[in-house]
């Protein structure tokens, strides 16, 4: 009877610690969107503009915090009134949909006082996941997002004009840890909707992660947030926007990177189609073309892993069956695309970056491949679908677009263009810079063990050119 009574009181204090951490919970915002505007750059206009709309959307909706990190440029800053006043350097503001508030920021940012301005590098991981610190102990919610704001080209992210520093991608999560890890993560920069980078951030990296990414393969203007924002509202916050409300207190990461792509896609629709009925563009208008190669995924990284390596058992294969030849049949040159490829013609002289999942139907469906080639491509596109939830690409610019499979590329450039990629890489970059070191290319594989074992070694076998010596781009031993 002794231990029934203590066992009793046992499990009743226990349900009573349970019920206090759900009321701490339920007494927390149900999110904070933390806003990374790393635009010491000439990003910063277009920037301050998406911003004012964005507030103005969400319209102070008690559901979600929004926190806003700015490092301005002193080439480019000339914006007084979205944020109350003109500067040049870095600030942290708590957003409103009439006004801004500095915050006092200097516990995590020595010497960017109030009332004083102060210069910090945005292309330092470092800086990033300081902002994202802080963003966890000020503001706690019970979930979290994190929005980046630069440019990128796929290879670096959030160049800073003062510093002369880029980002590299692997660089964030080799520097900054778990602890600033995220449920939301969604890239406002251009040709970042990789599966190495999927990669790269997945939960479990033992670094920086994310539960949802969204991001663009392509490059193009922001996603319509101003109008997925006027759909996120709490239970009696009124809105005007079309469509059903999703309510934060109950909104996953994932619904809102779908909401997030159904709304890119509408306004992207709409802007193409307004251009075609005013008469003074069409389908041939290079205006409209380059609006229309628009492309946006919503991806959950938590598939990632499962999708490496379902690619990388495709990469032995392929090493096996010696599809070379095949495969570059398939791809085209870099001046012919026969797929969807998300560097437009005169962005990059390599154009790298095809479709991962149609270049997975492609394998599958070839009679020249053999049937261990073709069984991999259908087992790796089952795991490509499982990691895309939701993307769109407009028929115009990408023809045949699959909704929802489509929309994720991976790096995959001719035999000629390849000597350009020398960032892709998992050694250390050279010369010194934001580059390499990155962890799709590196696991599953052992250098100088004569056998292919991953994607990036059976590039590296095939394209490498062993007689450059300590000019050759990777320099793997085989």
């Amino acid at each position: 009877m002794r231990e029934l009574l203590i066992a009793t009181i046992v499990a009743g204090a226990g349900a009573c610690f349970a019920g206090l951490a759900r009321a701490q919970e339920q007494a927390q915002p149900p999110w904070t969107l933390m806003i990374y505007g790393a635009v010491d750059n000439d990003a910063e206009g277009h920037f301050l503009e998406f911003i004012d709309g964005v507030r103005a959307a969400l319209d102070d909706d008690p559901g979600m915090q929004l926190v806003l990190f700015i490092d301005r440029s002193e080439g480019f800053s000339n914006d007084s009134s979205s944020l109350g006043e003109d500067f040049s350097g870095a600030r942290v503001y708590q957003l409103h949909k009439d006004s801004a508030d500095r915050l006092d920021v200097s516990d995590y940012f020595p010497g960017m006082n109030p009332g004083e301005e102060h210069e910090l590098d945005s292309a330092d991981p470092r800086t990033l996941g300081r902002f994202v610190s802080l963003c966890k102990e000020q503001f706690p919610a019970q979930r979290t997002g994190l929005m980046i704001y630069s440019h990128a080209d796929g290879s670096i992210m959030c160049p800073d004009d003062g510093s002369g520093n880029e980002m590299g991608i692997p660089a964030l999560s080799g520097l900054v840890g778990a602890e600033a890890s995220v449920d939301f993560l969604a890239l406002e920069l251009c040709h970042m909707g990789g599966i190495e980078i999927a990669y790269q951030w997945r939960p479990g990296n033992g670094g920086f992660s994310a539960e949802t990414l969204v991001a663009i393969p392509n490059a193009g203007a922001p996603l319509d947030w101003h109008r997925a924002f006027a759909r996120i509202r709490s239970k009696g916050h009124a809105t005007a926007a079309r469509g059903d409300v999703h309510d934060p207190a109950s909104m996953s990461a994932a619904e809102f990177g779908r909401l997030l792509i159904e709304e890119g896609h509408a306004g992207r629709r709409e802007w193409v189609e307004e251009a075609k009925s005013s008469g003074l563009h069409d389908l041939t208008d290079p205006a409209v073309i380059a609006h229309a190669r628009e492309a946006a995924g919503c991806y959950d990284l938590g598939a990632a892993e499962g999708a490496k390596r379902a690619i990388d058992r495709l990469a032995r294969a392929l090493a096996q069956d010696d599809g070379m030849g095949v495969l570059l049949e398939l791809r085209g040159s870099s001046d012919e695309d026969r797929m969807l490829n998300y560097a437009g013609p005169g962005k990059f002289q390599a154009r790298p970056y095809v479709d991962l999942f149609e270049l997975l139907e492609l394998i599958a469906a070839s009679p020249e491949l053999g049937d261990d080639v073709r069984s991999s491509a259908r087992a790796a596109g089952q795991a490509v679908d499982e990691l895309v939830v939701a993307s769109f690409g407009l028929e115009e610019g990408f023809e045949g677009f699959k909704p929802d499979r489509n929309g994720i590329f991976i790096v995959f450039p001719d035999g000629q263009a390849w000597p350009g990629l020398s960032w892709y890489t998992p050694l250390e970059s050279e010369p010194a810079g934001p580059h390499g070191r990155w962890s799709f290319l590196a696991d599953g594989a052992t250098p100088g063990n004569g056998k292919v074992e991953n994607w990036f070694e059976l590039l590296d076998l095939w394209f490498d050119d062993p007689s450059a010596g300590s000019g050759g781009l990777n320099r793997y031993s085989w």
